[in-house]
């Protein structure tokens, strides 16, 4: 169980600054337990189909620090606005952004792009809500990409 395995090394290991979670059964409590790690930099979740917009938020509240995120969302459809305006909330040093296969809006787009003045790349790949609307939101409000 990757749950239970995470939260026993996040007890003992605190000073991880890069995760990867790639094809694994990880879920919002995997996640938990990942932010914990308050001097985590890079996280990634691909394919992850059990991560939610909670466990994002989660990581938000506990992964200030946070510079690069890559959300791979497998079409799932369970992290959108609400996970990455939490990101937008309160990781505002991230400055690299990777989505794929997420579905994001304007609203989040435009939090991200407001609060997020050191974000150099944002990748936003298979999505189907990206339009002009949300292109000219972040081209006018993101001067460092």
């Amino acid at each position: 169980d990757w749950d239970t395995l995470l939260d026993i090394i996040t007890q003992d290991v605190t000073s991880l600054v890069e995760v990867l979670l790639e094809r694994l059964h990880v879920s919002d409590t995997g996640l938990l337990a990942v932010s914990k790690l308050a001097s985590l930099e890079i996280l990634h979740l691909a394919k992850t189909p059990e991560c939610s917009n909670t466990g994002l938020a989660a990581i938000a509240n506990g992964c200030r620090k946070l510079r690069k995120l890559h959300v791979d969302g497998w079409r799932t459809n369970r992290i959108g606005d609400e996970g990455l305006m939490e990101i937008a909330r309160k990781c505002l040093y991230l400055k690299e952004l990777v989505l794929i296969g997420v579905n994001p809006t304007i609203t989040s787009l435009s939090m991200l792009a407001s609060n997020c003045h050191v974000l150099e790349r944002l990748a936003l790949c298979g999505s189907a809500t990206i339009g002009d609307a949300e292109l000219s939101c972040i081209a006018a409000k993101c001067y460092s990409l």
